[in-house]
């Protein structure tokens, strides 16, 4: 089969978010997808829901290397002309998500990226994701596009490089800011919000945050060795001045003749556009 768009789904032991992905991807009013889903031999009865949904066209249930090492399998298993991993236990913001986005994947960028819900059901955390429109090193430095809200030219694999399956959380991270930062491959944010992203999983333990700062800097020290420093420093100096202003609001009246100041020069700018907030 092939398709303008593949759709895989990662899954190991998580029944409960692969029926979740499964019914999210039978919704769609758009269906005209192929769809895979790479199994790392789960145990717990995925399999079972795997054989039965006749939506899937390609899948395996197999011992694999980790989530990147799954990825990359189905990235090579692929057809489609653009990629969006959706894996188990996420799921598509609405019904209508990619028949709004299926226009644009007929636009020729090599990455089209959304907004994104990221969720916990177990600390009750819910927050809106919105990557800006402009994507920059800085940008990058800090933070990241959701590859659950991204669209990527097959064909930049193969192009460039796949992912990381030294890395356990990194990875994606890397193939965007690389490619993005260093290639200059094309871009378009798309003003819609794509997915629920199930943020319980292993990028958002705490306990695996060393890991995620050392494979950070091993790409950071690999690809942008000469700008690591400055985007530091740029990192403080912005810390620096939240500082400043944390220790004028100590002082009532300096901090009213402050805000007085702000409110003064914000009549005269563009009004300032959230970039993601709490739900």
């Amino acid at each position: 089969m092939s398709s303008r768009l593949t759709i895989i789904t990662i899954n190991y032991n998580n029944k409960e978010g692969l029926i979740k992905t499964f019914e999210s991807l039978r919704g769609q009013t758009w269906g005209d997808f192929e769809y895979l889903v790479i199994d790392g031999g789960s145990t717990d009865g995925s399999k079972k829901e795997i054989e039965s949904n006749p939506q899937i066209d390609y899948w395996v249930s197999e011992k694999d290397n980790g989530v990147y090492n799954a990825m990359n399998k189905g990235v090579r298993r692929a057809t489609g002309d653009y990629i969006i991993f959706m894996n188990s236990g996420d799921f598509f913001y609405n019904e209508s998500v990619l028949e709004k986005v299926k226009s644009q994947l007929e636009l020729d960028i090599d990455i089209l990226y959304g907004d994104s819900i990221f969720f916990n059901n177990t600390s009750g955390y819910r927050s809106l994701e919105a990557p800006p429109k402009k994507l920059t090193f800085g940008f990058f430095y800090d933070k990241g596009i959701n590859h659950q809200a991204a669209f990527i030219k097959r064909k930049l694999f193969y192009d460039y490089f796949f992912y990381n399956e030294d890395y356990k959380i990194c990875a994606d991270w890397e193939f965007f800011i690389v490619l993005i930062c260093l290639h200059n491959v094309s871009y378009k944010h798309l003003d819609e919000i794509i997915c629920y992203y199930d943020f319980s999983g292993i990028s958002a333990n705490l306990e695996n945050l060393p890991i995620y700062m050392e494979e950070r800097e091993t790409t950071l020290n690999k690809y942008f060795a000469a700008f690591k420093d400055d985007a530091q420093l740029a990192k403080e100096t912005r810390l620096k001045r939240l500082q400043q202003v944390l220790y004028i609001k100590k002082f009532p009246i300096a901090w009213r003749i402050f805000k007085w100041i702000i409110s003064i020069v914000l009549i005269f700018l563009p009004k300032i556009k959230k970039e993601g907030r709490l739900f």
